[in-house]
């Protein structure tokens, strides 16, 4: 072809038609930067095709990994809520003073020292941002509710070590001695009774409360997420 292009170029200066020859020349060079655009285009659909498919398999990951912590989430969930209802149960039996239902309220002064932990499967947000992925992704109300989630996932960690601090260091004292551990029976009633432990159930309970908010919250957001993700991404339930 460029052969061809020469031979005519020349033909053309050789009978001397300088009009036909520019017109030529302008059409040649009209053609080569016609093929130059659309190599361009076709890179530049090719590079878009690519991004696409990886903005598509990002936005796959992090539904993947926020329904490993929904899952997560519901089940401290589930666990913080049976408790809580035991504690406040407790904390009637203290107010009425109903002393027939110490061993019971042994058992629940036991059961203070479990508590709801969860643990998210990855940073999501920050490990977007440290692999350079984040800059994929076109939805910002996508990333912004990812900056969000990230934030209530370390405020539920921080309530989970307050949690975890009160029963290792708080606990032991105001049950040394009250309870017998290896049977769970009542050895000082009336400790279970006493301001001390009331106050200790009184403490978890609202701390409980307030976590089961935070996890409710959370988990809103997270069903938000997944409903964006979904629109850009549709999700095939197997």
């Amino acid at each position: 072809m460029i052969k061809l292009f020469r031979n005519t170029r020349k033909k053309l200066l050789v009978e001397k038609q300088f009009t036909r020859y520019l017109a030529y020349a302008i059409g040649e060079i009209i053609l080569v930067v016609v093929g130059i655009l659309i190599a361009l285009q076709i890179n530049t659909w090719n590079n878009q095709r690519i991004e696409d498919r990886e903005e598509a398999k990002t936005y796959e990951n992090i539904r993947r990994q926020i329904k490993d912590d929904q899952r997560a989430l519901n089940d401290a969930k589930l666990y913080n809520e049976f408790h809580l209802k035991a504690y406040k149960y407790a904390n009637k039996i203290i107010i009425s003073e109903n002393r027939q239902k110490a061993d019971s309220l042994a058992i629940m002064a036991m059961l203070l020292s479990r508590f709801s932990d969860f643990h998210r499967s990855s940073n999501i947000y920050e490990t977007l941002v440290n692999s350079g992925e984040l800059r994929l992704l076109k939805n910002t109300a996508i990333t912004q509710k990812l900056q969000q989630l990230e934030m209530t996932y370390t405020f539920v960690n921080k309530l989970e070590v307050m949690h975890w601090d009160m029963i290792s260091n708080e606990l032991p004292e105001v049950l040394r001695g009250v309870v017998n551990y290896n049977d769970l029976k009542a050895v000082l009633p009336d400790k279970l009774y006493d301001v001390d432990m009331q106050n200790m159930f009184v403490s978890i309970i609202y701390l409980s409360e307030t976590k089961d908010e935070v996890y409710r919250k959370a988990l809103s957001e997270i069903e938000e997420l997944i409903g964006l993700i979904n629109a850009e991404v549709p999700y095939e339930d197997d």
